[in-house]
């Protein structure tokens, strides 16, 4: 009974506070604001520097000014179950930390990755669903654009993600779990040579199709700002706008993590038992990730629609399937 009792109360910490919602606020402050100092850098600007020391609180600030603005919804949107939806995938996204090296007690279970792919697809469809919501031409138009992008990027990248999680079940008996191959997959590469090539062509194929997940550009086309106006958030103000990129940025968060684990060697060279110092490890290599993907982002030029979603079909996906397919051969 009382053993019941502690893992109720750690499963409560871990979502509440650490790595949970508090910690994800803190990280978010801490990327923005890494993002956009890097950006700066990139564009020979000076990026946030009046808010906190050296602009470090200016994240935060945005958003709160956001939060505090007054509600505006279009005439003809929907009210209520919007903002459900989004809340509902912050929370999914959030829950997924606790399956992550993160955690000081990871949760972890046979196939529990099904679990995790389903929860992730949560948060892009809520984005879309936001932006749906209040009627306009051009978030109407986006949110087409979005979709098609998800269409066409998350099966791919979800077969990429797969060819760890089989590797590691076969090999090292994973037992599928999210949590579990992270321990392992630094050996991965180095299983025999169908691994390697495996491993090689499914970071390659999930990289790409994190970066259309994320729309990061090139695959930026549904916000497209000089095109759409301002593309999903055309139509969302206040409190719904910050929601909408607070899920943005949780997104930015956790789906990171995830490659970090599943291709970087989640917490090695530290022992995974040792979970303050795997943390450290894992978020690490997620700024390491976090920096390419901005580089990228403020060094490419943006895809129409058409050759965002044919370089997709054309390429992510026979990488990613016959990453795959090795991967079951290996």
């Amino acid at each position: 009974m009382w053993g019941a009792i502690v893992n109720i109360a750690n499963v409560v910490i871990e979502s509440l506070i650490y790595p949970g919602l508090l910690t994800i606020i803190a990280l978010i402050i801490t990327t923005q604001w890494f993002s956009r100092k890097l950006a700066g850098r990139i564009q020979y600007r000076r990026g946030p520097t009046y808010t906190g020391p050296a602009g470090f609180l200016q994240p935060l600030a945005d958003l709160l000014k956001l939060v505090s603005k007054e509600d505006f919804i279009n005439k003809y949107g929907l009210k209520l179950s919007p903002l459900v939806v989004i809340f509902l995938a912050i929370g999914a996204l959030t829950s997924v930390t606790l399956a992550t090296p993160l955690a000081y007690q990871p949760l972890f279970a046979p196939y529990d990755f099904i679990v995790i792919a389903y929860v992730i697809l949560l948060s892009p469809f809520a984005l879309a669903y936001l932006a749906l919501s209040q009627p306009n031409p051009y978030s109407g138009l986006a949110a087409g654009r979005y979709l098609a992008l998800l269409f066409s990027a998350e099966p791919a990248f979800t077969a990429a993600m797969l060819t760890p999680i089989i590797l590691a079940g076969r090999h090292s008996g994973a037992l599928f779990s999210t949590y579990l191959t992270s321990t392992v997959s630094y050996g991965l590469w180095s299983l025999n040579p169908a691994s390697f090539i495996a491993m090689a062509l499914g970071s390659l194929a999930a990289f790409i199709g994190l970066m259309a997940i994320l729309m990061i550009r090139p695959f930026d086309f549904p916000e497209a700002e000089s095109e759409l106006y301002w593309g999903l958030f055309t139509e969302l103000g206040g409190p719904r706008l910050a929601f909408a990129f607070f899920t943005k940025f949780v997104e930015d968060i956790v789906m990171p993590v995830l490659y970090v684990m599943f291709f970087l060697g989640g917490p090695w060279p530290v022992d995974p038992g040792n979970w303050w110092l795997s943390a450290i490890v894992v978020l690490l290599k997620y700024f390491v990730v976090l920096a390419v993907l901005r580089w990228v982002e403020n060094s490419m030029p943006r895809f129409r629609p058409d050759q965002g979603i044919r370089f997709l079909w054309k390429y992510l996906y026979p990488m990613s399937f016959l990453a795959l397919i090795i991967s079951v051969l290996a």
